[in-house]
């Protein structure tokens, strides 16, 4: 009996813990069982963002590209498809100097992605409203439209390669 007493001690903790729903990990992969290839097709723009489209779409394909379980390829001999569309491109004023010009701005991208199967035309997932977590702001230099431009151009691509980021680990985590 008293054998069965601490044996009982003893898993308590373990099964209070199961017990918890507390997970270090993702749901898992999104993947079906044999897919190889990944088509991601240009995103849409739905900004009035010029080339936001082209950046968060190249950064995705590169995300892919470095992590390896999936290969790349055209949509027509694709497993899948990852689809995007770009909802928002929002810049607003951070900093201002003290002559009230704007000396910071702050870029966030807004995205609606979905994946789908394309060997049983199913979607298997889809998400709104996923955002850049990486807020990347840019300085102003007044006078200086180039460094200006180029520093706005580097915003985005951070805020695109978050995005892109995300929706691997989305695809290949379930995160």
């Amino acid at each position: 009996m008293r054998n069965k007493t601490l044996i009982i001690v003893l898993l308590m903790p373990i099964l209070g813990l199961h017990a918890c729903g507390y997970h270090l990990s993702g749901k898992g992969s999104l993947v079906p069982e044999g897919a190889k290839t990944i088509a991601v097709p240009a995103f849409i723009n739905n900004t009035n963002e010029p080339y936001v489209d082209l950046e968060v779409t190249k950064a995705v394909v590169d995300e892919f590209i470095a992590d390896g379980r999936l290969r790349i390829v055209d949509v027509e001999v694709a497993d899948l498809a990852l689809r995007g569309r770009i909802m928002k491109y929002e810049v607003t004023a951070l900093s201002y100097t003290a002559d009230s010009f704007v000396q910071q701005y702050k870029v966030r991208l807004v995205v609606n992605a979905s994946l789908e199967d394309l060997r049983s035309k199913k979607t298997i997932w889809q998400e709104a409203g996923i955002e850049a977590v990486f807020i990347s702001d840019y300085k102003v230099t007044i006078g200086d439209i180039t460094s200006t431009k180029s520093a706005k151009d580097t915003a985005i691509k951070k805020a695109g390669q978050d995005i892109a980021w995300t929706l691997r680990s989305r695809v290949l985590e379930g995160f």
